[in-house]
């Protein structure tokens, strides 16, 4: 479906979210177009139903920069509560327009103060929303001079159990993946019927700076069942060819080296 690239930053004495579409990029044409098309992007602030700002179009580009800024009145108070989602559209003046992808990021996951944020989102299809099976956060930092990973497992939340079970004892796994294998494996401890649960556990593991552009960090959340076998509720990757989220937390953990970027992530499966 495409990445969209934006930069938030919020200035708490006005009362400003000001929001930076940047770029898209890797956009799938509709059907009816061959290569280049003409797109533009409407933004929410969920939970309302009507687009706040939109972008001008951009013409015949499946990476169409717009470098477009919008500045919205939003309480800080709100922040907490509200979502952006943006829509990516294909422009058509003699048909309707056709959504190609849409992408969704709660204001409350991420550090808006000081900022700026700057982030790429992955689009998904608006008639294939991935399925909602709850968030992990967890953070990460890379001390050169000992060459050691650090994962912190913080929490995670609204936990969607496997076959709709009404309890179940979630606990993290967490493994480092040199070019796809697996060389090591942590894990917390096991909660107890908790669908929002505080781990605060930290996984070390050395990496030498010269393999880092190989590693991959998968966080798998999984449902802890006595004498039988142990099932997944999501993962997530994050590394430096990873996409969206997972790739801006890689790269602000290499940016920051030595100190720990905390960010929330969805779990999908596959």
């Amino acid at each position: 479906m495409g990445q969209i690239e934006i930069v938030l930053e919020y200035q708490s004495h006005e009362s400003r979210l000001i929001i930076t579409l940047v770029q898209a990029k890797d956009l799938r044409p509709v059907e009816e177009t061959i290569g280049a098309m003409d797109t533009y992007v409407k933004l929410f602030l969920l939970p309302d139903d009507e687009p706040r700002v939109q972008s001008k179009v951009f013409r015949k580009s499946l990476n169409p920069v717009y470098n477009e800024r919008f500045v919205l009145e939003v309480p800080q108070r709100e922040l907490e509560h509200r979502a952006l989602q943006l829509g990516v559209y294909f422009y058509d003046k003699y048909s309707r327009h056709e959504a190609i992808g849409e992408a969704e990021m709660k204001l409350g996951d991420v550090d808006l103060i000081p900022g700026p944020f700057s982030t790429w989102l992955n689009l998904v299809d608006v008639n294939d929303k991935p399925q909602d099976l709850g968030d992990v956060m967890f953070s990460l930092s890379y001390l050169p001079t000992a060459e050691r990973l650090t994962v912190v497992v913080v929490k995670a939340r609204n936990l969607k159990w496997l076959e709709d079970k009404k309890a179940a004892d979630p606990f993290v796994k967490v493994y480092l993946l040199q070019n796809g294998k697996k060389v090591s494996k942590k894990k917390t401890v096991v909660k107890r019927d908790d669908k929002c649960p505080i781990y605060n556990e930290a996984m070390i593991f050395s990496v030498p700076s010269s393999v880092l552009q190989t590693i991959t960090i998968r966080v798998t959340v999984t449902e802890h069942t006595p004498g039988g076998k142990n099932h997944s509720i999501g993962h997530v990757l994050v590394g430096p060819h990873s996409t969206g989220s997972s790739l801006t937390h890689w790269n602000q953990m290499m940016t920051s080296l030595r100190k720990p970027v905390a960010m929330w992530h969805t779990l999908r499966k596959y």
